[in-house]
Parts: C-alpha cells; sequence; structure tokens
C-alpha cells in the first residue's frame, strides 16, 4: 500500500471521529462575545470605502484615529458627515 494511501485513509478516519462529535449549538451569549462595539462610523466626516479587487468594500478612519477594532462610541476626531457643507 502507498504512503498517500495510508495518509488519505488516516485523515477519513480521525474525519469521521470528529464528526461524530457533532457541532454545538451556538448561543445568543457565544453571539454577543464575538460582537464588538467599535466598528468605523459610516457617518463621521472621515471614514472613507475603498473596494479591493475581489469585490470587498473596506471601511477605515482617515485620520488614523481607530483603534484596531474600529472607531469608540466617543471618539475625539468624530465628525458628523456633511453634504454640500451642511450637517446630515
Amino acid at each position: 500500500m502507498s504512503t498517500s494511501k495510508r495518509r488519505r485513509q488516516r485523515a477519513n478516519r480521525e474525519a469521521r471521529r470528529e464528526a461524530e462529535h457533532g457541532i454545538r449549538a451556538v448561543t445568543d451569549a457565544d453571539l454577543e462575545q464575538l460582537l464588538a462595539d467599535v466598528t468605523v462610523r459610516d457617518d463621521c466626516e472621515h471614514a472613507v470605502t475603498r473596494a479591493t479587487a475581489d469585490g470587498v468594500v473596506l471601511l477605515r478612519c482617515t485620520v488614523g484615529a481607530a483603534v484596531p477594532g474600529g472607531c469608540p462610541r466617543d471618539c475625539a476626531s468624530f465628525e458628523r458627515r456633511r453634504v454640500g457643507g451642511l450637517s446630515l
């Protein structure tokens, strides 16, 4: 028996063992831990968007005030976005 066949068989056995355990249910508490209160605010004058080659739209802060997870709710650099010189 070839080495690659043995590797495939071993991988299949491990996959079957893992599948027997099943996937645990995700609760609301689990989701709340994943969600953060920080993001780049799209209503800020300093927020800009950029589309990547694969179609993903990125939103970022131009003044670099955002922390790694995004802008805090009480961001010191926040300015409400203006349209035609008027605040929205």
